[in-house]
């Protein structure tokens, strides 16, 4: 699979050996939510990438990156999207990506309600150039050659140094909702 903007992923098989999954960008999707004063805003991006590894049954070699071209972030509005690809947002100018990179990916019973085995993929989102830990919650099915997975990712919006005063408490989290499909 290849995904992941804001961080977010990617997920690759392999039995005896390690099979990569390649993304279906068009049926996939990575979406936002977030507050902006005290209305909800939506928005999605639509240019990512993932590398992704994964077999149920070998989750040591399991490895998902995704990297999100933050300048295709839309929201509807002009101005949000001014402000979140901007020099007070994720700075897409100097910081074209963003990427999740995981490390560890286990078996989780945490996920929201869905189909498909939960699993935690915790790893490492890098955001405006700044990376710090994150957990990538995702519901995965995969049948034949096709796997399809609906994850959740929280961002706290200042451990990356995103915002600034004039944004008061806008923004302070996005949740992101990747549905991601690929084939191998």
């Amino acid at each position: 699979m290849n995904f992941l903007p804001f961080g977010l992923a990617a997920l690759i098989t392999a039995p005896a050996i390690a099979s990569d999954w390649q993304l279906d960008s068009d049926a996939s999707s990575i979406e936002i939510i977030t507050e902006a004063f005290g209305r909800e805003v939506t928005g999605s991006f639509s240019n990512f990438e993932a590398d992704i590894r994964f077999d149920p049954d070998d989750l040591a070699e399991a490895r998902i990156e995704g990297r999100v071209a933050v300048d295709s972030g839309e929201t509807g509005n002009p101005q949000y999207d001014a402000e979140m690809t901007g020099d007070d947002g994720l700075d897409a100018e100097h910081h074209p990506f963003a990427v999740f990179s995981s490390e560890i990916v286990s078996v989780s019973s945490d996920c929201s309600d869905g189909d498909g085995e939960c699993y935690r993929a915790n790893g490492t989102l890098t955001l405006r150039g700044n990376s710090q830990p994150a957990e990538l919650l995702f519901r995965l099915s995969i049948e034949g050659d096709r796997a399809v997975a609906d994850g959740e990712l929280a961002i706290v919006s200042d451990e990356f140094g995103i915002g600034n005063s004039n944004w008061g408490g806008s923004a302070s989290t996005v949740d992101v909702r990747l549905h991601i499909e690929a084939t191998r």
